[in-house]
């Protein structure tokens, strides 16, 4: 019989529906799927029109769940909910196989076949192979089906030593995408050409990876912050995010037509070191904009944190300017895009969230929230079962968009991307806006959960 599925779910099958019209006034009343997955389905009430739409989708031959015939009208719910149950039934119930409608253009790629040689990444390995990983690959092969590899390399490197890199482009695909951006895939440098509203932006992706690219030991935990961490964050981690940056700078992608005359970003994330991520993220900002913070006592006595400028950053005999925004042809970048949340636990959790991997594991998410106090040095923990209920993500959570004050061509701010958190430079003061209680960082727990002993189940008749 088909079963309902929820929101989350048929959104990563179809990768967002988008229909034509006015669907402000659109509001998903529910989902369905065959019981094996083949086909789904999706009841909309319009209110302009008073009435339901029912949706019918099919994969097609490149693995898309798309739109199949037109979108049928109804004036109640209960006729909608009758007939789409009918529809779904009789596909189930057929004696023929399912013809799969023909896609357009290029398909997107299988991350886990392998016709090559290389050494696998034991990040790539653990994703494939282990059950604790399954909601993970489950939600990145639906989001492969729809990322077109743009220079043929895309599913090597993701199996071998660029898995972190290319984590970091199928989360921003999906990002850009939740943000209602169109993805013109036809450009393969820089990594996406975007439009938004009938703007074109651009954004080259890069990570900042560990010398030599040694292999990660996924049992060993997430690395701690170093003893010294303020000497650590104001020197050696803008070390190590300036240098990708600054060769990404050097590639001057705002040259290439297509991207003449409009916003250039550079995508960043930090893969230095096993999940470093979680903490590195606080010398970014010091490095583009050149200032960190220092603790003082405030009027009441509390310590509160002030500006600090910095000139340069130096580990061991290397050192690099501060102020990556102020640096000679960084005026042609209008901004630097981040996110601690561009690897494997992201994938773990939405797809989780879709209704993705084995039922049989439980999923946790444990870090820090931003404090919205001004001043504050201490963000507010949490600890929760992201099934539980009330638990809410979305694509773009983590999302933060550095503003260059100096760019000759400004990035879209606020107004049009609302889901990101924006950082502006105002007089001495860096500026956030976005959501009050962002994620600064966080971990995943992910393990399985075993069965409940006999002498703990609860009877039907408890309460």
């Amino acid at each position: 019989m088909p079963t309902r599925i929820s929101k989350a779910r048929f959104d990563e099958f179809t990768f967002g529906f988008r229909g034509s019209g006015e669907q402000d006034s659109w509001n998903e009343v529910a989902y369905w799927s065959t019981h094996e997955g083949d086909a789904i389905a999706a009841l909309f009430y319009v209110e302009k029109a008073d009435s339901y739409l029912g949706l019918l989708c099919l994969r097609n031959d490149q693995q898309r769940f798309l739109p199949h015939g037109p979108l049928v009208p109804f004036r109640t719910l209960r006729e909608g909910e009758v007939s789409i149950c009918q529809k779904l039934k009789e596909i189930e119930d057929r004696e023929t196989e399912l013809t799969c409608p023909a896609g357009d253009g290029k398909p997107g790629v299988d991350l886990f076949a392998s016709d090559h040689d290389g050494k696998l990444s034991p990040v790539f390995v653990n994703i494939r192979d282990t059950l604790h990983s399954q909601a993970a690959r489950q939600q990145l092969q639906e989001i492969a089906h729809w990322f077109i590899d743009g220079d043929g390399n895309f599913v090597r490197d993701f199996q071998t030593a660029g898995t972190d890199a290319r984590l970091w482009e199928l989360y921003l695909f999906r990002v850009f995408h939740a943000l209602d951006m169109k993805v013109d895939q036809s450009i393969a440098i820089p990594d996406f050409a975007l439009e938004l509203h009938d703007q074109k932006v651009f954004v080259e992706a890069v990570t900042a990876n560990a010398s030599g690219n040694e292999a990660v030991d996924l049992m060993a935990g997430p690395t701690p912050p170093p003893d010294d961490f303020w000497k650590f964050v104001e020197n050696d981690m803008p070390i190590i995010f300036g240098s990708p940056l600054y060769s990404k700078m050097k590639k001057q992608y705002w040259e290439k037509d297509a991207v003449r005359g409009h916003p250039f970003a550079i995508a960043i994330a930090d893969f230095h070191a096993p999940g470093s991520m979680t903490w590195s993220h606080t010398a970014l900002s010091i490095y583009l904009f050149g200032t960190s913070v220092e603790r003082v006592l405030g009027p009441d006595g509390q310590a509160v944190a002030i500006p600090k400028p910095l000139q340069t950053h130096t580990r061991d005999e290397k050192s690099i300017p501060s102020n990556f925004f102020a640096q000679p042809e960084a005026e042609n970048v209008s901004a630097v895009i981040f996110s601690n949340a561009g690897t494997k636990a992201k994938f773990s959790r939405m797809g989780t969230l879709a209704g993705f991997g084995d039922p049989t594991v439980a999923v946790r998410r444990i870090g820090t929230l931003s404090n919205p106090e001004p001043g504050a040095l201490e963000g507010i923990p949490f600890d929760v079962n992201i099934e539980n209920g009330e638990y809410f993500e979305n694509w773009a959570d983590e999302l933060e968009i550095y503003h260059n004050p100096n760019a000759l061509i400004s990035w879209p701010g606020e107004d049009l991307l609302p889901a990101a958190t924006h950082f502006r430079q105002e007089g001495d003061d860096l500026v956030w806006r976005g959501a009050p209680f962002r994620v600064l960082n966080s971990i995943t727990q992910v393990k399985s959960e075993p069965p409940f002993p006999t002498s703990d189940k609860i009877s039907a008749g408890s309460k």
